[in-house]
């Protein structure tokens, strides 16, 4: 008896079904909007590797006394400010330095010392923690000009960490808790204090600088949001500064030192910039699950 031939019908599905198995065992592939995560085996342990983590949790440790010693004059002494979180200075100033320091701790384990990322921000952070220990200490002795410049400069480096931590992805989620989230929080804290001691500085005190007052904290706050919105999103840096920015309106507004509005401005832009964190990680996590389901990927 002849073998009977296969229907086209048969055949077709057959085919399809061949199709389907074949692109169900193709991974797909997704391109990460951002550095991945550097697996290689970390380099030779240097003398120097351990200096460096020493020197970040000395300056960490000098920025926990400056605060202590200088709780009650961490508004800069200067005369009411439009812009003035010192509400919750005395108290997240020093918890800031505590967790520095645990970070410099978590940067001595055996995994960490020589870590790429560690060798690029720990001398850099050093320099911005001990900075912000002389702004703190120069605002408390009414020279707020000085510790305006330093804290700027405090600031920008605690920037470029964070830029360098973006380009250096956080290997695992207690890493990035324990490296990362110190320094973000402490460069948006930063953002805000510097901005308070600028506008102490320039006599922007009064209600008739309010429209100066906001159009600079506006620009400023863009820059923080820019920060926020990056790697899985920044919401340590979105916390710094929007914890800051809610308490200068609420300490504005509670004595009427700030115009309603602009203490709006300030509660606006806070949560702008940690709206911008969140919509970062809805982006990643959103491009993550179209890649699993093999759909195109646009950022």
């Amino acid at each position: 008896m002849a073998e009977q031939q296969p229907t086209p019908q048969l055949k077709s599905l057959v085919e399809s079904a061949q199709e389907a198995l074949s692109a169900g065992s193709r991974q797909p592939t997704f391109e990460l909007p951002y550095a991945a995560p550097d697996l290689r085996p970390n380099p030779a342990v240097e003398p120097f590797d351990k200096v460096r983590s020493y020197l970040f949790g000395a300056s960490s440790v000098l920025l926990l006394c400056t605060s202590l010693a200088f709780s009650f004059g961490l508004d800069g002494r200067s005369r009411q400010n439009l812009l003035d979180p010192s509400l919750v200075q005395s108290i997240l100033w020093p918890a800031i330095a505590i967790a520095l320091i645990l970070s410099a701790a978590f940067s001595l384990r055996r995994d960490q010392r020589s870590a790429r990322r560690q060798r690029k921000v720990a001398i850099i952070a050093t320099a911005a923690v001990a900075m912000m220990a002389c702004a703190i200490t120069l605002a408390s002795s009414f020279l707020t000009a000085g510790s305006a410049v330093l804290a700027t400069i405090s600031a920008l480096l605690a920037l470029y960490c964070v830029h360098q931590l973006n380009q250096h992805t956080a290997r695992t989620k207690f890493e990035r808790w324990a490296t990362d989230a110190p320094l973000g929080f402490f460069a948006g804290f930063s953002m805000v204090y510097a901005l308070q001691l600028w506008f102490a500085t320039a006599g922007w005190t009064g209600r008739e600088h309010a429209m100066q007052v906001t159009l600079v904290a506006v620009g400023v706050s863009l820059i923080a949001a820019g920060f926020a919105h990056t790697e899985r999103g920044r919401h340590a840096l979105a916390s710094g500064f929007g914890i800051s920015m809610v308490a200068a309106a609420i300490q504005g507004w509670f004595h009427e030192s700030t115009p309603l509005w602009v203490s709006a401005v300030w509660i606006f832009m806070a949560l702008l910039v940690f709206l911008l964190a969140e919509n970062r990680r809805f982006q990643i996590s959103h491009a993550e699950h179209r890649a699993q389901r093999g759909k195109p990927i646009e950022f």
